[in-house]
């Protein structure tokens, strides 16, 4: 704007201004007084929005502008008496981590956590390489994505470009974040590959405690649809299959027990802690269904 547009800076650039960002601002981490500079820094950057918004008739602004624009909006808001305020989890809401903006050179990078270790601000690297045990290994492919982005979203593109290119392999080695029952069968399906990798464990709570009736405990009737509980009550609806908000996630088949089923019980705090409803069971249609079994038993 100083380049092009001068005439929009006056009475807004002033000796303060140049104080704060004349150089390179950071936050330490034992920053003095950082809620009221970032508060003052969010007023400098609304006020030199609004400046562009008003007066800025025959001005284009840039991609930086635009960039100042969104990281405004995902870091603060306006209260209900017109205040600026900072963004918190639980003042304000954050964005998720696939929409905000953590850098302001590249507004595309964004922030991942794996695991309690693992983290970084920017993107992510899918490599892909041969594994013979008895010649030299060569990468294949190479795919860069969102560093939000579910890994597994990344596979199905690279078994595109491995096919266009004819070096597609019989079976493909994965890490746990590439696996799941819709990858592994259109693998097989489109491709003829194998996927190799942990698959996803049992979710359900009774799982994950080792106790009680989990999802594994029912027997599951696809003909007839009917879900069969350990106790030998058969289930009363039958429902889906509902698509995921996941493109890693199977579709979802519920099957249903009734009040009157359930509460009467003689084990029903194994199988189910909710007083005021019965159990519901969730599974993928019976192909999907079939696949996770043979892997599980194969792990």
């Amino acid at each position: 704007m100083a380049r092009t547009a001068s005439h929009l800076l006056i009475d807004l650039v002033d000796e303060d201004w140049g104080r704060r960002y004349g150089r390179p601002v950071r936050l330490g981490k034992n920053a003095t007084r950082p809620k009221t500079r970032i508060l003052a820094a969010g007023d400098d950057a609304c006020r030199l929005l609004e400046r562009l918004h008003r007066h800025g008739s025959g001005y284009r602004p840039g991609p930086q502008a635009e960039a100042l624009r969104q990281i405004v909006v995902l870091n603060y808001y306006r209260d209900a008496a017109g205040r600026l305020r900072w963004r918190t989890a639980d003042d304000g809401g954050l964005p998720p981590s696939s929409a905000a903006i953590v850098s302001p050179y590249d507004t595309t990078a964004r922030y991942v956590r794996h695991g309690h270790i693992i983290r970084w601000k920017g993107f992510a690297a899918h490599l892909t390489e041969t594994s013979a045990s008895d010649s030299v290994n060569v990468i294949t492919d190479v795919a860069t994505t969102s560093a939000a982005t579910n890994d597994g979203q990344a596979l199905p593109g690279i078994h595109t470009r491995l096919a266009r290119r004819g070096l597609l392999p019989a079976e493909h080695l994965v890490d746990g974040g590439y696996t799941s029952l819709v990858h592994l069968e259109r693998a097989a399906r489109q491709h003829q590959i194998t996927v190799t990798g942990p698959l996803p464990g049992n979710p359900t709570r009774q799982h994950r405690k080792n106790e009680g009736f989990d999802r594994d405990d029912f027997h599951i009737d696809f003909d007839r649809r009917q879900a069969t509980c350990p106790q030998g009550q058969v289930s009363a609806g039958w429902h889906g299959p509902y698509p995921t908000s996941s493109p890693t996630a199977a579709p979802l088949i519920v099957a249903r027990f009734t009040k009157s089923q359930c509460r009467p019980c003689p084990v029903r705090t194994h199988c189910t802690t909710t007083a005021d409803s019965a159990r519901t069971v969730g599974f993928p249609p019976r192909e999907l269904r079939d696949l996770q079994l043979r892997v599980r038993a194969e792990q």
